[in-house]
């Protein structure tokens, strides 16, 4: 009967560990997405200060 209460009590231990892991993962996920949000933004309003010139751009060599 000990084994058996020792079997379950480490079973719940593994159980719990792993739960607080994938909600670590899924934390680290959230905060990925977000920073690569903020950098397309970032790079879109770069993009659009970009100044074109009227008469286009000169590419001649």
């Amino acid at each position: 009967m000990l084994d058996s209460v020792s079997s379950v009590a480490a079973l719940a231990t593994q159980m719990s560990t792993q739960k607080t892991a994938q909600q670590v993962e899924v934390a680290v996920l959230a905060k990925a997405k977000e920073m690569q949000e903020q950098q397309g933004q970032n790079a879109l309003k770069l993009l659009e200060s970009a100044s074109v010139p009227n008469n286009g751009i000169d590419v001649r060599v």
